[in-house]
């Protein structure tokens, strides 16, 4: 019974034994799963790691080759703004690296040509799709020969058709530019029709283009970047932003030390005329030249026009043909209402009675046109002489404008003024203001023209 006892207690322990030993086993198996599990997890990560850093390398790298690629071009964004030419894009801004439609592209074409953002004063008015009057001239005048129209005026344009926009714009409108037939080393130069060829050619020889790489790619669609350096360069080159007949300077020697706040300067512009002083006595609100050409250039000419026909009225007086009307009749056209009353009169009397004879003439120096804070301003050069006069007093009209004597101590003038400008209600036009000359004056006293005290106004500012 004892041995019984015994062998049932080591079958007992046995199976303990066995119990345990699987147990143990389930466990180690539980650990290798999980150490598995957790070394699969470990690799998970890291794959999950690497491909993240795999991505964000083709991310830098792309992003890197794209800022490449457009970075030549940057530089033009601030001249198109200036130019005015920005808003010539459907979402009113040059940003380098964005896309042009058709209809975009040969909008700012013949913008470029004309120096206008509205050309419903020459083209038949058409409201069919957006841009259509530009589309519909372009087409008229052949500066393309595509059917563009309310189907696919919003498809991206290719770079070479807007080379040929731009060269057609200048055989149409730019008669007297001669074309340049250089040949030009690009492989791909032959895949192209001849036509477009010369106008490769012609762009590239004008440095209306720079072509960075051995093929020009012109089949690609075209970006704003590339568009924004052919229309700077195409309106430099051609002068197109400027007065009829005048040119851009591009001589170092003669580029003024503050060029940064002019569009640009001319060549016929003395750089010491643009290196005077821009007034701004009201400067929260001044505008520098620069800016005034952004936001007024489509009035340049007309502002031109006034300011020397106004001033040439006022600077060629002879006292045996002078009379009240036809003084007033010359004048009128050019300000707001007609010249005060009491001014003509007196300076009629006053100049037949002193035999006063003055020639001259005014040029507007071209394109200091600003704002001082409160009035616009023309900068004008006044070249004159007085023939014939028995007094040195308010030799010119403007001299009337207020109760202060002026005395012009010499007979010959050669004098700078930044005269006033107004803006007319319900007019597009700026007018002259009437007003006394000596205000505007520059170099007051190396001018050769005095005016008497306000005493009282004298004493106030030499006492703040």
């Amino acid at each position: 019974m004892f041995k019984k006892a015994v062998k049932k207690g080591a079958d007992i322990s046995s199976k303990s034994s066995n119990k345990d030993k699987l147990n143990a086993a389930k466990e180690n198996i539980i650990n290798i799963k999980n150490k598995i599990k957790l070394k699969n997890k470990k690799i998970y990560i890291i794959v999950v790691i690497v491909i993240m850093i795999i991505l964000l390398i083709a991310v830098f790298l792309t992003t890197y080759l794209e800022s490449l690629k457009y970075k030549p071009y940057t530089k033009y964004e601030e001249k198109m703004k200036t130019y005015g030419f920005d808003k010539m894009y459907d979402n009113k801004n040059a940003t380098t690296n964005e896309p042009v439609t058709k209809a975009e592209a040969l909008k700012i074409a013949l913008a470029a040509v004309f120096n206008t953002s509205d050309i419903s004063g020459f083209a038949v008015e058409n409201n069919e799709y957006e841009n259509a009057i530009w589309v519909e001239y372009a087409k008229h005048t052949e500066i393309t020969k595509e059917d563009i129209n309310i189907t696919n005026y919003s498809d991206k344009v290719k770079y070479i058709d807007v080379i040929t926009y731009l060269e057609n714009c200048k055989l149409k409108f730019l008669k007297d530019q001669p074309i340049n037939d250089t040949e030009v080393d690009l492989k791909d130069i032959s895949k192209y029709k001849t036509e477009e060829q010369t106008a490769i050619k012609d762009m590239v020889a004008n440095k209306i283009i720079y072509v960075l790489s051995k093929n020009l790619n012109g089949k690609e669609n075209i970006f704003k970047g590339q568009l924004n350096e052919m229309v700077v360069n195409f309106v430099e080159k051609y002068n197109t932003i400027t007065m009829s007949g005048d040119k851009i300077n591009v001589n170092p020697e003669k580029i003024p030390s503050n060029a940064d706040q002019y569009p640009y300067t001319i060549t016929t512009v003395d750089k010491t005329i643009y290196e005077k002083e821009i007034i701004k006595d009201f400067g929260a609100d001044a505008l520098t030249p620069k800016e005034m050409y952004t936001y007024k250039k489509e009035l340049y000419p007309q502002v031109q026009r006034y300011s020397e026909e106004f001033f040439n009225n006022i600077l060629n007086i002879d006292y045996k043909t002078i009379t009240e009307e036809n003084l007033t009749q010359k004048l009128e056209p050019y300000l707001i209402a007609k010249p005060n009353e009491n001014s003509i009169k007196a300076y009629v009397k006053h100049v037949i009675d002193n035999e006063i004879i003055i020639e001259g003439k005014c040029k507007l120096q071209v394109p200091i046109i600003y704002s001082d804070g409160f009035s616009y301003r023309a900068r004008l050069k006044l070249t004159f002489e007085i023939k014939s006069s028995k007094t040195k007093d308010n030799i010119l009209y403007l001299d009337f404008s207020n109760g202060y004597k002026k005395t012009y101590t010499q007979t010959s003038y050669d004098i700078l003024v930044d005269y006033f400008l107004t803006n007319g209600i319900g007019s597009n036009n700026m007018y002259m203001a009437e007003t006394d000359l000596y205000n505007a004056l520059l170099d007051k006293d190396k001018s050769g023209i005095t005016r008497e005290v306000d005493t009282e106004t004298y004493f106030k500012e030499e006492n703040k």
